[in-house]
């Protein structure tokens, strides 16, 4: 009986890994192995004279948006936005919200550990535009769009990303506040 079980609960785990959920955390992890790879100490590139002058003068902006954060509204910032990625896109993810067109409610997903949420980000945006386009076919309301930031909750040190730092500076302050905001609280669904 236990060996059946066993058996049983291998086969629905790898099921659940190969089935289309698991493939999707399976490019979230890697896509994120990838960002964290490419951390920089942001005090390092502030002090470092080669670090061009507005890159400089915004990443500075962020350690004091963070200090501000920890300090002043005592947010668990850790060690999110203390490190750099400098990544070779200009879109960092692709962000797909759906709702039923006849009632004010969304459409949400299931995941593993953060439970229903109601968007779902897209690393690969080929696949994102079918499956905005497949809602879109079944009579939802869907928007596709960009993000440049995203929170693991906590589970790792978030780095700022290029793709964020583009961004004005009221958008970039506004941004790192949004993300640390996470490692405080965040709301299922």
């Amino acid at each position: 009986m236990k060996k059946a079980l066993f058996i049983g609960g291998s086969l629905l785990l790898a099921a659940f890994f190969v089935g289309p959920t698991g493939c999707y955390l399976a490019r979230g992890a890697w896509e994120e192995g990838r960002i964290l790879a490419r951390r920089q100490p942001i005090t390092k590139l502030v002090a470092d004279p080669r670090t061009d002058t507005l890159v400089r003068r915004k990443l500075a902006l962020v350690l004091s948006a963070r200090n501000y954060a920890r300090d002043s509204i005592g947010l668990a910032t850790e060690e999110s936005f203390t490190t750099y990625s400098k990544l070779d896109k200009d879109t960092l993810v692709l962000v797909l919200s759906v709702a039923y067109r006849d009632k004010l409610e969304p459409y949400t997903w299931w995941f593993p550990i953060v439970g229903r949420v109601p968007y779902k980000g897209f690393f690969d945006f080929e696949t994102a535009r079918r499956e905005a386009k497949s809602f879109d076919a079944r009579g939802f309301d869907v928007v596709l769009r960009p993000s440049p930031a995203f929170s693991t909750l906590g589970w790792f040190n978030d780095p700022l990303t290029s793709v964020a730092l583009a961004r004005d500076t009221l958008e970039l302050v506004s941004t790192v506040m949004h993300e640390v905001t996470h490692n405080t609280f965040y709301a299922p669904g």
